[in-house]
């Protein structure tokens, strides 16, 4: 374990700094290729997790001690993002309406969470999980959508079924990383570094699957 903390984790950390990087590139190749609503939406939330990204390693190098805060302005604007990516691709009516209930529901609940329940010096752990689990709601029914109404001969070049795969997967993967963090942080550095860990391997997973996604978009 101490050589992992030690050698491995500062090395796993960077990587998953610059992670967004693959899908971010993938984009900017393809933005004169493509210009439908879907590959826009996808391509400004990669530009929206690079700025966060570049946000976090401006604090570590100008030694601050706790950049907690990041993920409070983080969490509601991926929700938001996210969310209006299913927005325009589901279908239903009442599932639209949903969408846009639940986007006003987390913004506030981040709001109200990060100053009654976890401040901006800890991890905002409740509003990840109930945001993540609402995503991964998203993705099943836009899954219970392409059953009903199939529209891609494979499934692998859909986009948005390789979109909801990845959520899915990160969602639920990181969701116990996050609920964990703050009584890890609490009990020492390096519980809180295994938390981490599962985050950032994740991360690097998910973009990866983002920039999938950004190459299947389609062209109008």
């Amino acid at each position: 374990m101490e050589f992992y903390i030690r050698e491995i984790y500062p090395w796993l950390v960077d990587v998953s700094s610059f992670s967004f990087s693959i899908p971010l590139i993938a984009g900017i190749l393809l933005i004169k290729k493509r210009d439908s609503k879907l590959f826009n939406l996808l391509l400004l939330y990669t530009v929206f997790i690079a700025l966060i990204e570049i946000t976090g390693q401006l604090t570590i190098y100008l030694g601050t001690r706790n950049n907690h805060w990041i993920q409070h302005i983080y969490t509601p604007i991926e929700y938001v993002l996210l969310a209006m990516v299913y927005f325009y691709s589901l279908h239903s009516r009442a599932i639209k309406r949903a969408i846009v209930v639940s986007i006003a529901g987390v913004s506030l609940l981040s709001v109200l969470t990060g100053v009654l329940v976890e401040d901006i010096t800890q991890m905002n752990s409740s509003t990840r999980m109930i945001a993540g689990a609402l995503l991964i709601a998203m993705a099943v029914l836009y899954f219970y959508q392409t059953a009903s109404k199939p529209s891609f001969t494979y499934l692998d070049r859909d986009p948005m079924f390789v979109l909801s795969s990845g959520v899915i997967f990160y969602q639920a993967g990181t969701a116990m990383a996050f609920s964990m963090f703050n009584a890890a942080l609490a009990e020492s550095y390096d519980a809180a570094r295994i938390c981490i860990s599962i985050i950032v391997v994740l991360n690097m997973l998910f973009r990866i699957i983002l920039m999938m996604a950004l190459r299947r978009a389609p062209v109008a």
